[in-house]
């Protein structure tokens, strides 16, 4: 498969339209695992700089954990949660039935992130015109890219419904955020940057 050939608009347009049709594309490139790690890390940095970007331009009215003010431990994290999240995905689709291969989730969800960081660079521009225009469009962007995940990995799990990978987002979204708390409790906030005694 060349890259290079790609038609990456028109696939970016399949997405919006049909992702189980733009998943099924991307799972038929048959990538190497380390080109889709490197692609992955990539889009996580890109992500990374955007929202610092975002950060320094429309500065938070909430103070952030310094973690998230530090590029390199936000790219750190970015890049770590997706790999947690491949396998997650991967381990507990197969768990209800699913079947798919490491490497059908990671290049699903490489290309989702890649598509979230273009809209993530939209919203930054719109925001300099129109910060009430890009508010309604991050909502957009959101919901869409909850639609187009599920599809996604309905696809690369080889799910019958895209309702039955919805639903195993949010039990693994459930799952992360009992776990993050679990980890905060147990080491306290000021790993993140902030005061534990708060």
């Amino acid at each position: 498969m060349t890259l290079g050939n790609t038609d990456w608009g028109g696939l970016a347009v399949l997405t919006l339209r049909n992702p189980r049709a733009a998943a099924a594309q991307l799972i038929n490139w048959q990538l190497p695992r380390g080109v889709i790690w490197t692609a992955l890390a990539l889009v996580s940095c890109c992500n990374a700089i955007l929202a610092g970007v975002a950060e320094l331009l429309f500065p938070s009215p909430v103070p952030l954990p310094s973690i998230m003010m530090n590029p390199l431990m936000l790219f750190i994290l970015l890049a770590g949660g997706m790999v947690v999240t491949v396998h997650a995905l991967l381990w507990a689709g197969r768990a209800v039935g699913g079947q798919g291969e490491l490497e059908d989730v990671a290049i699903v969800l490489t290309w989702l992130q890649a598509l979230r960081a273009a809209a993530q660079a939209a919203v930054v521009v719109l925001a300099l015109i129109s910060p009430a225009l890009a508010g309604m469009f991050a909502m957009v962007v959101m919901f869409i890219g909850l639609w187009v995940m599920a599809n996604f990995i309905a696809q690369a799990l080889s799910f019958s419904s895209a309702w039955k990978a919805f639903g195993l987002m949010v039990a693994l979204m459930i799952g992360l955020a009992f776990g993050i708390i679990v980890l905060l409790a147990v080491t306290g906030l000021g790993v993140w940057g902030l005061d534990a005694n708060v």
